[in-house]
């Protein structure tokens, strides 16, 4: 617990974000009425598994330190892509090097959403390196 409480201080300032915003916010402002399920599903892509764990790690800290609710990490396939190279330029064609990239996946859902909550994740900077995709469903 002590760790996600230094990532959430050190990743989302959440006093910051609610002073830059032009409307007050209440703690537990629902963004759906009473009936409806709203959830927001974040898709992260990258080359490097430790990046995806330290991104799921801050939006776990975001998700505690706004109410929402914390559903993953869902590690979808690894896509592998490989490269056949001749080794040498003219003869032996024989020889041959293969080289991979591999791109891990990861999926989190957040529910019970609140307007703070989806104004932290749009201000939340991932690292270089790792592709988010956000849809609100």
């Amino acid at each position: 617990m002590t760790i996600v409480r230094a990532v959430a201080e050190s990743a989302v300032d959440v006093d910051s974000y609610v002073d830059e915003l032009d409307v007050p916010l209440a703690e537990s402002t629902p963004l759906a009425a009473a009936g409806e399920k709203v959830r927001l599903r974040i898709r992260m892509r990258s080359y490097e598994k430790q990046l995806l764990e330290d991104c799921v790690v801050q939006i776990q800290a975001v998700a505690e330190a706004t109410g929402a609710v914390f559903k993953g990490p869902v590690m979808l396939p690894t896509k592998r892509r490989i490269y056949c190279v001749l080794r040498s330029p003219h003869v032996n064609s024989n020889s041959r090097e293969h080289f991979e990239i591999r791109t891990h996946h990861r999926l989190v859902d957040l529910k019970n959403l609140s307007a703070e909550t989806v104004s932290m994740m749009m201000q939340w900077v991932p690292p270089s390196g790792v592709e988010v995709e956000c849809s609100i469903a």
